[in-house]
């Protein structure tokens, strides 16, 4: 099976010009809010799963460190990325972390689990790139075809972000299934590339939801794009647009590849902003495949006039005055 990306969430709008404000549409964030847990309508209602204050990050994001261990949540009807400072790099702590459910920033951006609230994990064992993933018979409970293949597609995501694991198997109440729930999901020897369907064309993995930034800002995730290409803008506290550009993922047109850039700004005010990835339409000229992270910018540290800039591995564009719009944060907090 073909391996794909291990590096990846709200969607809005960005005018193009120079340094600007960034209009973001208010109603399509709230919309993402009122995200309800997915499925097709048939089958039994899967109940997503709630923050678990006992093992979820604060409710004060203004603190959340840059996070190295990942985990993967259902957003817009897609896998979305979600952080965990403090969470062991191993598939194990990872599912664990997984299984407790989005804290209370992801919540309220629109983030859930697909995954039932009163799945166990039974244990993870790691041979050969596969890792096998034992959970409780609750975890097939409830839900519709969509739901089925987000929660597989979660574990798979939050696995396989490790690098000696290439695929997974799930094992329910430690016996091996042919299939997962009553639309028969596959869960043996699964990639990322078997949930092409839920996962959305540009997915941003660093950074997280709710992360602190600054620059120089390391941007990574997987794409599959017209030729290959990724745009992004930087807004920052101020939903000031500091910083813009494209980057060239490993590969594109109908096959997935990986993109990273470093983007460097100077003067972005702190507060909540975003990093916004998307491809440009071909037709239109207009953006597609919108995906943008609310993050949080700190004080500024003191910038040295006439200094050079940090390196860059893409063109961005120079700035203009800022105008008057509302600002991003005002959006993201409600």
């Amino acid at each position: 099976m073909e391996r794909f990306g291990m590096h990846r969430v709200m969607r809005g709008v960005v005018r193009r010009s120079g340094r600007r404000r960034l209009a973001v549409l208010a109603a399509l964030t709230l919309g993402m809010a009122g995200v309800a847990a997915c499925g097709d309508g048939g089958g039994t209602e899967v109940t997503s799963r709630e923050p678990d204050p006992q093992v979820a990050p604060p409710a004060d994001t203004s603190n959340r460190a840059a996070s190295t261990t990942r985990v993967y949540f259902a957003w817009n009807e897609n896998v979305g990325t979600a952080g965990r400072s403090g969470v062991t790099a191993n598939p194990t702590a990872a599912i664990e972390a997984l299984l407790a459910g989005p804290d209370e920033f992801e919540t309220d951006i629109g983030m859930t689990s697909e995954i039932p609230v009163d799945t166990e994990l039974l244990g993870v064992t790691t041979s050969g790139g596969t890792a096998v993933v034992d959970l409780s018979g609750e975890f097939q409970s409830g839900g519709g075809s969509l739901s089925m293949q987000l929660r597989v597609a979660q574990v798979v995501f939050t696995a396989t972000q490790f690098d000696d694991v290439d695929q997974v198997t799930i094992h329910l109440d430690g016996a091996a299934v042919d299939g997962i729930g009553g639309e028969g999901v596959p869960g043996t020897e699964v990639d990322r590339g078997d949930f092409t369907n839920v996962t959305p064309a540009v997915l941003v993995e660093s950074p997280t939801p709710g992360a602190e930034v600054a620059s120089p800002l390391t941007v990574s995730g997987i794409s599959n794009t017209f030729e290959a290409t990724v745009n992004y803008s930087i807004a920052d506290g101020d939903g000031l647009i500091v910083d813009e550009g494209f980057t060239t993922a490993t590969a594109g047109n109908g096959t997935w590849g990986d993109f990273e850039f470093t983007s460097t700004f100077e003067n972005a005010k702190p507060g909540l902003g975003a990093v916004i990835a998307f491809q440009e339409d071909a037709e239109s000229g207009g953006q597609r495949d919108v995906y943008e992270v609310p993050v949080r910018f700190g004080a500024a540290p003191p910038s040295s006039a006439g200094s050079a800039p940090g390196e860059t591995s893409t063109p961005t564009t120079a700035g203009a005055a800022p105008t008057t719009a509302a600002p991003v944060s005002a959006v993201f907090s409600g």
